[in-house]
């Protein structure tokens, strides 16, 4: 870590978000761009190029995990339905085969039912998993057969149209999870690098137009400025902290004379 500690004596200090708060970040980095974009280009902070595309690429994170996040609300919804609908077509199933072999329980096991060793008798499905397995292998078995053969209860284009939707249904869940969750990670990763252009951009500020005092001016780019307290803590020889500021590695906002944590 590189400390930059900036008019640690002066009148005021800024408060910089914490990187976890992104909403907070993107606030101040719309603030600071739309204050710079009022500049002349040649004289616009050197890391307002920076700051900017990493600002698209938090908006373009935060579009994704909208999107992954709506995507796994809607199956979400959807899913418990199909879910019992499934259970109810399976039970249907394993009753059919019981009734067509009383006596050759072990028959089910074309279809995909798997039989308990102690009884001989047709196991019912767990879970998902299994429930979807046997689904499968009922379809294939049955489509494999002359129509005319074929059972009637369920009929096999319910059964069809349940796995299909089902199996979608729950990709498309699963899928909108990772991708939330994804962008989620990348998104943070970009505003923890914001948060540091951002204060090199103030430091910068602070060094090149207001000759290292901080002012409350800097108020125009979106930077929270405050009055420094006074008869804070104090070092043991009773001088006050030397870079006043709370420690960043944990994503907490930043209260520095001006300090950059890089």
């Amino acid at each position: 870590m590189l400390n930059i500690c900036l008019d640690k004596q002066g009148a005021f200090q800024v408060v910089f978000p914490s990187n976890l708060k992104r909403a907070d970040v993107i606030i101040l980095t719309k603030k600071y761009l739309a204050q710079e974009q009022t500049l002349p280009a040649k004289k616009q902070n050197l890391f307002t190029p920076m700051i900017q595309d990493l600002l698209q690429q938090i908006l373009d994170c935060e579009k994704k995990m909208a999107e992954g996040e709506a995507q796994r609300a809607v199956a979400a919804d959807v899913a418990p339905k199909l879910e019992q609908r499934s259970k109810d077509l399976v039970s249907s199933m394993l009753k059919t085969i019981a009734a067509a072999y009383p006596d050759r329980p072990a028959k089910a096991q074309e279809w995909g039912f798997t039989t308990k060793k102690e009884t001989a008798h047709i196991r019912t499905p767990r879970d998902q998993k299994e429930r979807l397995a046997v689904m499968a292998s009922y379809i294939a078995q049955e489509e494999s057969r002359p129509e005319e053969e074929r059972f009637t209860i369920p009929a096999l284009a319910e059964v069809i149209d349940n796995y299909e939707t089902y199996t979608a249904t729950i990709k498309a869940r699963d899928a909108g999870k990772v991708q939330r969750e994804a962008h989620v990670n990348a998104a943070n990763t970009l505003a923890r690098k914001l948060v540091q252009y951002l204060q090199l951009a103030a430091g910068v500020l602070v060094g090149y137009d207001y000759q290292l005092e901080i002012k409350k001016d800097l108020q125009r780019w979106g930077f929270k400025v405050v009055e420094r307290r006074r008869g804070g803590k104090t070092e043991a020889n009773g001088t006050p902290p030397a870079n006043g500021s709370t420690d960043d590695s944990a994503g907490d906002s930043e209260v520095s004379g001006l300090v950059t944590n890089l």
